[in-house]
């Protein structure tokens, strides 16, 4: 193959099952996965979406200075800001007007009114929504009643982010995000139109890099949208959950897929259904089935271009019927071939076979022996990772020499490689 092969890390969203990617991170970036033949990985390209634009953003943000040391040092992130225990709470969010909060001991440090006054915020933005929706359901008449009724409801009203906004902050200097040799792409959803944003290094500015980060991880329903300009912002996952195209796009000819996804038979299904149950198995199936089908069509491609380069070269494909359709359209590709560009790729899949998060409300802990537990089931997952059977994407023309290429950058000692941001 022509040219120099570029690599790609593609993150998922799945909440606090993220902390699963982590543990694959680690594996691949050191060299203890049979994906890489052992040999550390070095990324060109981060692609991430909802909590895996943050790991995306951080290991970006890191990687000139740190290199592969960057995974370890977010999965201290992860651990010491992110996880909650007994004596702290947990970095990404809480619930506002929590009573449990004033019996906590370390709420009351440094300032022993802090809890007290807290709690009287939380009162003012909770009265204040609930006087809102109170007046639109007198002033409304003309609506159906149901409809009132169902708008008096709004559960993103409890919900703060402002402890995801200032681990965000603390941890991620988007400085070096901007300045960064890697390609990073996360993504939101537009709340307003729908429409799918997609953010590159030099929009990640000290002032709106937060925004899109929390955005990307705004599970709508859960947590409340993030206005960017003038318009609200949602989880990327919405409409591209594992984004495999951002890191094609950006030239990666090598990727690296991990994704939170469980296979659907092996999240429980209880005999006793709830609506949050339902809503959770529906999004599970939407987007194992999307992800199987970007994969899938990878591979068609791939096998299609084996084929278009056999012909070209004079080898016969076997199956004649084929052969005479590969010719034909063939005649037709090369009369377009200057439009068309494209390129056999790798993927190598990692995700997790079970449901990890236990049910819907899973994805929100951040309890931190359960989030140790899952990074060290991504370290194992990924040491013990087989080609074959996860379903990995492996193209067999030039493959040689797209392996060669993939690891010829760590043979050059530092891991560093020329090149800055698109």
């Amino acid at each position: 193959m022509k040219g120099e092969c570029r690599i790609a890390v593609v993150l998922s969203g799945g909440g606090a099952n993220g902390a699963y990617e982590v543990g694959v991170l680690k594996a691949l970036l050191v060299g203890k996965s049979p994906a890489t033949r052992c040999t550390p990985l070095v990324p060109d390209v981060y692609a991430g979406t909802s909590i895996g634009s943050f790991n995306a953003a951080f290991l970006t943000s890191q990687w000139d200075t740190y290199g592969a040391s960057a995974a370890g040092n977010l999965e201290s992130v992860w651990l010491d800001c992110l996880a909650e225990t007994a004596s702290r709470p947990n970095g990404a969010f809480r619930l506002r007007g929590d009573p449990f909060e004033l019996l906590e001991p370390s709420r009351y440090l440094p300032n022993p009114f802090q809890p007290f006054l807290q709690f009287l915020q939380d009162g003012a933005v909770v009265g204040w929504d609930g006087l809102q929706r109170a007046v639109n359901f007198v002033t409304q008449r003309d609506a159906n009643l149901r409809q009132r009724i169902v708008e008096l409801l709004n559960f993103t009203t409890f919900v703060s982010t402002e402890p995801w906004e200032q681990t965000i902050r603390d941890s991620i200097r988007f400085e070096s995000i901007r300045s960064s040799s890697r390609k990073l792409r996360v993504t939101t959803t537009n709340w307003t139109t729908g429409a799918l944003e997609v953010y590159q290094n030099l929009d990640m500015t000290d002032r709106l890099g937060p925004a899109i980060l929390m955005a990307s991880s705004a599970i709508p329903g859960i947590f409340p949208p993030i206005t960017i300009g003038a318009e609200p912002h949602v989880d990327g996952g919405v409409l591209m959950n594992t984004p495999l195209k951002l890191a094609t796009d950006a030239g990666a000819d090598i990727l690296h897929v991990i994704y939170l996804d469980p296979q659907v038979r092996a999240i429980p299904f209880g005999a006793l259904q709830s609506t949050l149950a339902t809503i959770y198995r529906q999004q599970a199936i939407s987007w194992a089935r999307t992800v199987n089908d970007d994969i899938g069509d990878a591979a068609v491609i791939n096998r299609s271009i084996e084929i278009f380069d056999a012909i070209e070269k004079g080898r016969t494909i076997g199956n004649p019927e084929v052969e005479l359709l590969a010719k034909s359209v063939n005649k037709i590709l090369s009369r377009v071939q200057k439009f068309l560009r494209y390129r056999p790729l790798t993927i190598h899949r990692y995700h997790p076979r079970d449901d990890l998060s236990g049910g819907a409300l899973g994805l929100l802990n951040l309890d931190r022996g359960h989030i140790q537990e899952l990074i060290e089931r991504g370290f194992a997952d990924a040491t013990l990772h087989d080609c074959e059977a996860s379903g990995c994407v492996l193209p067999t023309v030039n493959d040689e020499e797209l392996t060669q290429a993939a690891h010829s950058e760590v043979e050059r000692g530092d891991g560093s490689r020329s090149g800055g941001n698109p």
